[in-house]
């Protein structure tokens, strides 16, 4: 039984050991990136988006990749 308990116990530390030598080695695989503040209505529709007027002057790109950005024009 001991037996069986210390072979039990030394496979789940080394497969522990591998998890966090995996993890610290591994490159990070997406960089920060930040919305642009404003698009063309023609991008906003592109990354998936629609115009939505919020005053006469003044519209937004709700959906899509551009959500959130001022559109231009």
């Amino acid at each position: 039984m001991r037996r069986i308990t210390a072979a039990v116990f030394a496979a789940l530390l080394t497969a522990s050991l591998a998890g966090l030598t995996d993890t610290a080695t591994a490159a990070p695989t997406a960089a920060a990136t930040s919305a642009p503040t404003s698009v063309t209505a023609n991008q906003c529709m592109l990354g998936g988006g629609r115009v939505v007027p919020i005053s006469p002057t003044v519209r937004v790109c709700v959906g899509g990749i551009f959500d959130g950005a001022l559109v231009e024009g």
